[in-house]
């Protein structure tokens, strides 16, 4: 449930940008308040204390963001901080970055190594991972010692496993039917 609350939001915030223009500044300002909100705790748990009156929070959020960031974006702070809901503020700017990525057809994911991926190699993957996809893809690579060789791609919630692991798996399966 709150998961779908805090895409409406999004979707809310997201719709504001697009019929204003300023898609792209919304975006990298709400980068900035959801950095501040998970690396500044004290400041979160004032806001999110629901002894502390609606009031007194957007007076915080107004003394620290006013004209700092567009009146779009506070007023969406003031929304979330009268209907209780900033806790959820992380996960709506997630989704407000994967309406505006799928809006421009772009995408996300990691891309599971043994070791470093070089540049060609790393671009090789995001335009054939991204043919598939239908969309340009930008991979990030993380080191999985435990894979022998091969790669693991984690794609929008999809995995492509192109590992030697999943390949011996796929041969011992077939040993054993023939027995």
């Amino acid at each position: 449930m709150e998961l779908e609350v805090a895409m409406i939001y999004a979707r809310a915030l997201y719709t504001a940008a697009v019929e204003n223009e300023c898609v792209q500044e919304i975006r990298d300002e709400l980068l900035e308040v959801d950095h501040i909100f998970r690396g500044e705790k004290d400041f979160q748990r004032v806001l999110v204390n629901p002894a502390i009156s609606s009031a007194k929070k957007r007076e915080m959020v107004e003394s620290v963001f006013k004209g700092k960031i567009r009146k779009e974006l506070l007023n969406f702070l003031y929304i979330l901080v009268d209907k209780g809901r900033l806790y959820g503020l992380h996960k709506m700017a997630k989704f407000y970055y994967d309406l505006d990525d799928e809006a421009r057809g772009e995408g996300y994911g990691v891309v599971y190594s043994v070791y470093p991926l070089n540049t060609g190699q790393m671009e090789k993957l995001e335009d054939e991972t991204g043919k598939l996809f239908k969309k340009k893809l930008h991979l990030n690579n993380k080191i999985d010692k435990k894979i022998i060789g091969g790669v693991k791609l984690l794609v929008e919630g999809k995995i492509i496993d192109a590992t030697i692991q999943k390949k011996l798996n796929r041969i011992n399966r077939s040993i054993i039917k023939v027995r």
